[in-house]
């Protein structure tokens, strides 16, 4: 699944995305191509609005036609030059969050210059462009979607199955992190545990799973069994996860924080210092081809740990993005995610992680 956002003035190329939308539905999910941001309500702020929706996309299109540069308003006021103009702000949106952004030319217009352009939009006049043109229409949007396609995979590469030693293997040294985190004086919910006849959570599921999910820290009830994500959370978990043919044990599901802390609150700077080289182990034992962070501690964890750019972003941002890095072992992809938990406070929210899961059917 790959989403497309087709930035365009309808006085410089409206009639070359019509038919571009034509075509790109013989090859995309016409629900995954977007075109126009119109149901922006009163009182809202339309770059919040803007921003959200390029946002939800993977790809951006600029269709730049022959008056794009130079095209005024009433008032004689080059277009580009003004803070609240849709397309400079689309565009210059999916430069700051590090979309693919394509330029394609139509209408014989020349691609701009810095010179053209305001600031937010400088990194626009080095993107390469691809030219549709009259003649050669349809084969020149096959090569778009060749573009997009090389860019944005719509299927992504699994593990192979692991044979039974493999699986024995990673089984083995996830019980070996439990044993040392048991035993494990220094940490700083340790005392808290002993007291509480509570255990260690470090996580369940396949220990060769493609997909690891990484939320906050237990809560006390789950500490009394050592299984992560039971109760209410958990259940909107397994319901994500069957609305996308997975169940819990075709994944692995794990915290940032391993012990249950005294009261129901975010984790300290100092537990998740001290938690880090056993969420490392556990990583470093799956090696997935997918973290799947649930909530904004969890994806700061992640992103901070990587280095990642995105790291300064918040998960208002970056929820349901596709983050491509690498670690020791290869390629592994970050998917930004609400915490389960979010549907609890705002039903509202239920269809947004649903969609945001939809993600992850690239990886099954």
């Amino acid at each position: 699944m790959t989403r497309i956002f087709i930035n365009y003035r309808r006085q410089d190329s409206e009639g070359y995305v019509g038919r571009l939308y034509d075509h790109l539905v013989q090859h995309f999910e016409p629900q995954d191509i977007f075109m126009d941001v119109d149901s922006i309500p009163p009182g809202a702020d339309f770059v919040d609005t803007l921003e959200e929706a390029v946002s939800n996309c993977d790809v951006l299109i600029a269709m730049v036609g022959p008056q794009w540069i130079d095209i005024k308003d009433d008032g004689g006021e080059r277009r580009l030059e003004q803070w609240n103009d849709f397309v400079r702000i689309e565009i210059a949106s999916a430069l700051k969050q590090k979309k693919v952004v394509i330029p394609v030319l139509v209408g014989r217009a020349r691609m701009p210059v810095p010179s053209d352009l305001p600031e937010d939009l400088l990194p626009f006049a080095r993107r390469n462009a691809l030219e549709l043109s009259q003649q050669h229409f349809a084969q020149d949007v096959k090569k778009l979607v060749k573009v997009i396609q090389d860019a944005v995979p719509t299927k992504q590469s699994n593990k192979a199955k692991p044979d039974s030693e493999t699986f024995v293997r990673k089984e083995a040294a996830l019980k070996l992190v439990r044993a040392d985190l048991v035993g494990a004086t220094e940490s700083p919910l340790y005392k808290f545990r002993i007291e509480n006849r509570l255990f260690p959570v470090i996580g369940e599921g396949n220990p060769d799973a493609n997909i690891i999910f990484i939320g906050q820290s237990p809560g006390k009830n789950e500490a009394e069994v050592g299984r992560p994500f039971i109760g209410p959370s958990g259940e909107i978990l397994a319901e994500m996860l069957k609305s996308i043919n997975l169940k819990r044990e075709d994944v692995y599901v794990t915290n940032i924080v391993l012990d249950s802390p005294p009261t129901k609150r975010d984790p300290t700077p100092e537990e998740i210092t001290f938690y880090e080289p056993f969420v490392d182990r556990i990583i470093d034992t799956i090696q997935p081809v997918v973290i799947a962070t649930l909530g904004r501690f969890a994806m700061q964890y992640i992103l901070k740990r990587l280095d990642l750019p995105e790291k300064r972003q918040t998960i208002s941002q970056l929820h349901g993005k596709l983050i491509k890095t690498r670690m020791q072992y290869g390629e592994i992809h970050i998917v930004p995610l609400y915490h389960p938990a979010v549907v609890l406070y705002s039903a509202s929210q239920k269809a947004t992680l649903q969609k945001d899961f939809e993600k992850l059917k690239l990886f099954i």
